[in-house]
């Protein structure tokens, strides 16, 4: 299944000295390993066979998936630690709901308790219609992606899944100009394959489409190396150092997010 934007349609030729693209390689093929795994909440979904339950595992990680990593591990790993054996079952059964009760405590940093119900009840509505989260945005996409309205606006996946979500919910970007880090970062895990990272679960959407997610770390490491030159992380940038990393990793270009973040946060 199609839908590329036009900005990353345009065919991409590495203009980047060689010696710097060989070093993003070395790095990208350092850090996409097992390892990375261990401190990444990318790990949380590797517990669970089925699908749906590592999905549904997935989508939690990448949206609590910034501040700092202990911190982002240990929320995560409390809400999987209620939830039990099948996180799909307590989110239908909507027993997250006793876990966060509606009031404006913090759960993590500026996500309250009833953030995190807005969160967990567009998770349950996708959940109760499709089969698997990917099998219900295939059809979302398809469909966005066939409107007359995708003729006259750009259109990305990130952008169809945050609508999926309640519009206050705070979770996800509701903004089209907005970077969308998380759920970038969340499409790499479910999109990518023939990695010991990603799980390459939604093969109708074509990994030369995903962009990067641009997190401190990468954009830090982007601006050092004259990847791009902005302190904005909106979308535009994540177009822009999609286009420029694609120049060496053309058919996949979000694997140089492994190198990025893996030089930020080691160096």
């Amino acid at each position: 299944m199609h839908g590329r934007t036009d900005e990353l349609n345009s065919s991409s030729k590495s203009n980047l000295p060689a010696e710097l693209a060989e070093k993003l390689i070395a790095l990208a093929c350092k850090y996409e390993s097992a390892d990375f795994l261990k401190k990444d909440p990318s790990q949380f979904m590797h517990r669970y066979s089925r699908v749906r339950e590592a999905e549904a595992v997935a989508f939690i990680a990448a949206n609590l998936a910034f501040g700092r990593r202990e911190q982002i591990l240990s929320h995560v790993e409390q809400i999987l630690q209620a939830a039990g054996s099948s996180p799909c079952d307590w989110i239908l059964s909507q027993k997250y709901k006793d876990f966060f009760p509606e009031n404006q405590v913090s759960f993590y940093r500026m996500y309250t308790n009833t953030d995190m119900r807005l969160f967990f009840d567009g998770l349950c509505s996708i959940l109760e219609e499709g089969e698997t989260i990917g099998s219900y945005f295939k059809e979302k996409w398809a469909k966005a992606i066939e409107s007359p309205f995708h003729e006259k606006q750009k259109l990305y996946l990130h952008q169809v899944i945050a609508s999926a979500f309640p519009e206050n919910c705070s979770l996800l970007p509701h903004s089209k100009d907005s970077a969308a880090k998380k759920v970038n970062m969340l499409l790499r895990w479910l999109v990518r394959d023939n990695s010991p990272v990603d799980l390459g679960f939604w093969t109708w959407f074509s990994k030369k489409d995903l962009l990067m997610p641009l997190d401190t770390h990468v954009m830090q490491q982007a601006n050092e190396l004259g990847l791009i030159n902005s302190k904005s992380a909106n979308l535009k940038t994540a177009i822009e150092l999609t286009k420029k990393v694609a120049g060496i990793f053309p058919d996949d270009p979000v694997k140089a997010d492994f190198a990025l973040f893996g030089l930020g946060v080691n160096s």
